[in-house]
Formats: C-alpha cells, structure tokens, sequence
C-alpha cells in the first residue's frame, strides 16, 4: 500500500510524539527516584555531604579517602596532622572550613600490643578544637580517656599555623628559612596563638581525675583518686610542684 505525503508525515510526527512523551515519563522517574530514593545498604569508600551549592558539609570516609584539613579556603596535606591512618567523618562550615569531626581505628602492632584511637571533637571558627571526646593507647601502655576543653583566640593565628608548617615540612625551603618558621612558630606558642588545654576530665592510666590548667596550659589543680584508692586534690605551681595536698601527707 502506497501512502501518501499526508499520512507520512502524521506517522513521523506521531513517532517523535511518542518518543518524547516516554522520555519525558523516563526523566521524570529518575528525578523524582532520585530525591526519594531509598536503599537498605550503601557501599561506599567516601560519601560527601553537600550544601545546594556543592560545597562539602561532611565527608564520611575510610582512611584511605579520609578528607584533608581545610582552613580559609586552603587545602593541607591529610599526614601533616597524622590523618592518613583514620577513618570517620569530617564536619566543615558553610565557608568549607573544618570545624571538628569524628576519627577512629585501632590496630595490633608487630610487636603484639594494641593501640587505638577514637576521636570527637568540635572547632572554634577559623581555629582548632575547644571539645574533645577522646580516647587514646599506645604500644608503651599508656592509655587515656575523657573530654578536654581548650581555650582559642580565633583570630586566624590557626590558619598562619597551618601555612607554615606546610612550608617547612612540605615545600622545599633553605635552612635559613626553616630557621625563621622554627622562631615563628616559636613566638606564636610563647604569645598563646595555638590557644591552651584548660579542662580534662576523664581517666589517665587508670588514674581517674579531674584536671584545671593555666592559660599556658599547665596543671594548676589536680582531683583524682590514686592507685592505692586514695581521693587526693593538688594545688601545683607553674614548675608542676605540688604547693599544698589534701589530705596532708602524714
């Protein structure tokens, strides 16, 4: 049967009529699939998080893909803080700054021993940690648990920091100017820049105590219950000297 011009075309544009609707159900699906979909597991080396604009709000992630530290919008080496060997999450602010996160592994050494690290903590703004939940061991046997609060000025000091420690372990610099970060650097912790550890509460080598520091972040006042179960509070002097002890030693 032979058709005519008419009916071909009325078959042409009913053709891409048809196409295009089935599209459009199509795209339509897999929008509407992709805002509400639902999974039971998820298998994932790194999941990132984001604002409508992409930028990373949290990073979940094993070691491998662990997130680098950020800070005024510069990225640093994931080993200039000992992170490579990490998993968890990293919490960053709207600028994409870090402000915290949650850090965890523990593993046997060759030598037998364990050792381990769980780690929470929560940034001041353009600063380091004011709250941290840890717990820590190493293969020398020392173990230690407990939240510890710090004080920071942030000021943008944390940042300065972080530039040139990448500068003197990273970049290739002359002695002579290794030197000048070292004194830097140096000047910096002398003036307080790096802020101070004030609080610890929690357990040191299974000595359980609560601990007040200075603003140089020295032990000032120490409450804790010795190995022999003995509660003892020390007053100690900026050397770390016991100055007065409750109760009295006899």
């Amino acid at each position: 049967m032979q058709l005519s011009k008419m009916q071909i075309r009325f078959l042409i544009i009913s053709n891409i009529s048809c196409w295009a609707l089935l599209a459009i159900l199509l795209l339509g699906g897999f929008t509407t699939q992709s805002k509400d979909a639902k999974f039971d597991v998820i298998t994932a080396e790194r999941i990132n998080i984001v604002n409508e604009d992409g930028t990373t709000v949290i990073a979940i992630s094993n070691k491998e893909r662990v997130a680098a530290p950020r800070m005024d919008g510069k990225e640093y080496p994931v080993n200039m803080i000992e992170r490579q060997h990490l998993a968890g999450m990293i919490f960053f602010n709207e600028a994409g700054d870090e402000m915290g996160g949650l850090l965890f592994n523990s593993a046997v050494h060759s030598s037998g021993k364990s050792y381990g690290l769980g780690h929470l903590s929560f940034d001041r703004h353009r600063d380091n940690q004011v709250i941290n939940l840890e717990y820590k061991e190493n293969i020398h046997g020392t173990v230690k648990s407990g939240i510890t609060f710090y004080d920071r000025k942030g000021d943008g000091s944390f940042g300065k920091s972080l530039d040139m420690m990448k500068e003197y372990y990273y970049d290739e610099v002359s002695a002579e100017r290794k030197k000048e970060l070292e004194n830097k650097m140096r000047q910096m912790r002398k003036a307080g820049d790096y802020g101070a550890e004030r609080v610890f509460l929690g357990s040191h080598n299974q000595i359980p105590q609560l601990t007040l520091k200075d603003q140089s972040g020295k032990d000032r006042i120490k409450i804790f219950v010795d190995s022999t179960n003995i509660a003892k509070i020390h007053f100690l002097d900026e050397s770390g000297a016991v100055m007065q002890e409750f109760p009295e030693r006899k």
